[in-house]
């Protein structure tokens, strides 16, 4: 049984502490949408795409008027579209007609963001993939709701060098494409080592090839939540402290949990995961960065940064897991700059460098995101800042990402203004000594001894 206190508490989060639904994520297959020609392959993947989510936005508004729940973002994941353009694209134009598909579903359906053109390259890369990912700029300059990744690395298989080289190029190219619009299309793409199968969080989202042929999958988030309960015990001890952040989390994971279920009946879709994510907005008090400071760091940045990140992801993975039938994704804290105030606070005043969040993505749940760097930075050193993420998560065996944001035309101390939940970012400084002799070396960093378990 539910108790009026409880009810009245949850009120209390959703109105004043921007606890909120992040997404509703339906993962589609299209693996059966494969074929030859590519018109077929379009119109099957529309067909698809549209018959799995034509009612998700209406299953979404009423659940949010029902439960009184804000759920911010209904989004799409399929099939990376590197293995279902294989059969029918002969070349980086028909794997960006394949985006353009994907678009115009997502407009259809009224979804935010659909996930999935992606490639999964962590040994080698077949001819799709490397045609998908050479489609990438071009893809998301044309799209407006096409979310890109690509996985180039696992604990198991180690990291592939030459994808690591391409994505620095891809990652340059993308941001000149999409100038116009302060290098936007690259807060759409984002790179990972050990990407999980089913991650409803954009730009990462795409639905694994081990999935059935769909599944709701939610994302939950409540910073603020955390925050305030952390207000009230500031004198207690780490054991305190830990408590307090787990029954949080339980709460925040039960409301991602009954929304899930009824989206799952509603919809008459598999439930999949809840990804409990401490994932910021813009708005004041919706921070991460200031969770930190109420544990006890005048700025994120200071010494002691990467302990209280640790312990915070820790403790909200242990009350998630407790509270959900199946807990996934990227569960745990997220440190997006541009999309966290007190993120880019510390920026501005020079206590956060890319370096320190670099040591902060070993404990955190993904890794280097939303990060604005210079338009001159060199494909050399965007490719070699994503090898040491990406070694980061092969060694440690978690999942890390790289989603920097090359703006062209600006520098070090200049501001850009994404808008939404992407939010702002003062442009961050980034190495000048030169690793191109590095990356270049091409071939594939090996897996570490320690992944040879069987």
């Amino acid at each position: 049984m539910i108790s009026q206190y409880e009810v009245i508490e949850t009120n209390e989060m959703v109105e004043k502490e921007n606890l909120d639904v992040r997404t509703i994520t339906i993962g589609i297959s299209l693996l059966d949408c494969i074929d030859s020609d590519l018109e077929v392959t379009r119109k099957k993947i529309t067909d698809k795409i549209f018959g799995y989510a034509e009612k998700l936005s209406d299953t979404a508004a009423y659940i949010e008027k029902e439960y009184g729940i804000p759920i911010v973002n209904k989004r799409i994941s399929v099939t990376p579209i590197a293995l279902i353009g294989g059969a029918c694209c002969k070349s980086s134009d028909d794997f960006v007609k394949l985006a353009i598909t994907l678009d115009e579903v997502a407009k259809r359906v009224g979804v935010n963001f659909i996930g999935g053109y992606s490639a999964l390259v962590s040994k080698a890369m077949t001819k799709a993939d490397e045609m998908l990912i050479r489609s990438i700029p071009e893809a998301l300059s044309v799209t407006e709701r096409v979310c890109s990744s690509v996985n180039l690395g696992s604990t198991r298989c180690g990291i592939n060098m030459d994808a690591v080289r391409l994505m620095g190029e891809v990652v340059q190219a993308t941001a000149e494409k999409t100038k116009e619009n302060d290098s936007l299309g690259c807060a759409k793409l984002v790179v990972f080592c050990n990407a999980p199968d089913d991650n409803p969080f954009m730009a990462g989202a795409f639905h694994g090839v081990t999935e059935g042929d769909a599944v709701i999958n939610v994302g939950v988030s409540g910073p603020g939540v955390v925050r305030t309960a952390l207000e009230k015990v500031r004198d207690a001890n780490f054991e305190g402290l830990c408590e307090t952040i787990k029954k949080t989390a339980f709460k925040v994971t039960r409301v991602g949990q009954l929304v899930a279920k009824e989206a799952s009946r509603m919809l008459d879709i598999p439930f999949g995961i809840v990804d409990l994510s401490l994932a910021p907005t813009p708005a004041i008090g919706d921070s991460v960065a200031d969770i930190l400071c109420e544990i006890g760091l005048e700025r994120v940045g200071a010494p002691g940064t990467t302990a209280a990140l640790a312990l915070l992801n820790d403790q909200v993975k242990k009350g998630g897991v407790m509270a959900s039938s199946y807990v996934g994704g990227l569960s745990g804290a997220f440190i997006p700059v541009s999309e966290d105030q007190g993120m880019i606070d510390s920026v501005t005043c020079g206590a956060l460098s890319i370096e320190k969040l670099e040591a902060m993505t070993c404990v955190c749940s993904v890794g280097l995101d939303m990060i604005a760097v210079p338009g001159d930075t060199s494909a050399a050193s965007i490719a070699g800042i994503i090898a040491d993420e990406m070694a980061i998560g092969m060694v440690n065996a978690k999942t890390t990402a790289v989603r920097l944001i090359p703006v062209i035309g600006k520098g070090v101390g200049e501001q850009v203004e994404f808008g939404g939940l992407l939010g702002h970012a003062p442009i961050m400084p980034v190495s000048s000594f030169d690793c191109s002799r590095f990356v270049q070396r091409g071939g594939r960093i090996p897996a570490p001894i320690h992944s040879f378990k069987n």
